[in-house]
């Protein structure tokens, strides 16, 4: 009796090593998961390609904006997600540097984005090194842009919305401090002046896979 009784203990403790480790090695690979950004998103990098890309990016679009229009008729541009992370990877720093109005919540770097049908996804390096990715999808108010917040995950690893809340930053205004619209995630005025004093709208946003289509009306 006492021989035998000691296989059927063996056995379990066979099957609870065997669990245990396929637990472990879950716990691993999502582990991996949520420090490994989405294929598309670059850490900060010192390729001057892509510092003269994303300087070319800015130049355009600043040529296409500040152009003088005899008529009140709509414009616009698209633009793909290859230029805009270019751009914020070369040209985001500096930018913000130069205009105090605008700021990554603190702790929070290397913003990249891809462009799917109707959603923009944001993926940016937390404070605790983290990639976390932000699904935004835009809306127009009246007097703003506003990006909902669809979903979120830790690197490729999706996160359900009660666990997201606590590791994200509050909702956020581009001009700094609390998001004026409940619901929303992030803000962005729909109307900016240039320097002559002129004024633009945005009219219409159109996100596709790949690209943003932005259309504007220059106001009187």
């Amino acid at each position: 009796m006492a021989v035998g009784s000691k296989e059927p203990r063996a056995r379990r403790r066979r099957i609870v090593a065997a669990v245990t480790a396929g637990v472990a090695a879950l716990a691993l690979i999502a582990a991996g998961l949520a420090f490994v950004g989405p294929a598309w998103w670059f850490p900060a990098t010192d390729d001057p390609q892509v510092a003269i890309r994303g300087n070319a990016v800015e130049q355009g679009i600043a040529s296409t904006v500040t152009r003088v229009r005899t008529d009140a008729a709509p414009w616009g541009f698209a633009i793909g997600e290859d230029d805009v992370n270019d751009w914020l990877a070369s040209r985001l720093e500096p930018w913000l540097d130069h205009d105090e109005r605008f700021e990554l919540p603190a702790g929070w770097t290397e913003p990249r984005i891809r462009f799917d049908e109707d959603v923009i996804r944001l993926a940016v390096r937390s404070p605790a090194g983290l990639v976390v990715v932000l699904d935004l999808v835009p809306r127009l108010e009246p007097t703003l842009v506003v990006f909902d917040l669809g979903g979120t995950s830790m690197g490729r690893l999706p996160v359900p919305d009660f666990l997201s809340d606590p590791m994200l930053p509050a909702s956020l205004s581009a001009e700094g401090g609390p998001n004026p619209v409940e619901g929303g995630f992030l803000t962005v005025p729909r109307g900016f002046e240039l320097g002559d004093g002129r004024r633009i709208r945005i009219e219409d946003l159109e996100v596709a896979s790949g690209e943003m289509g932005i259309r504007f009306r220059t106001l009187p």
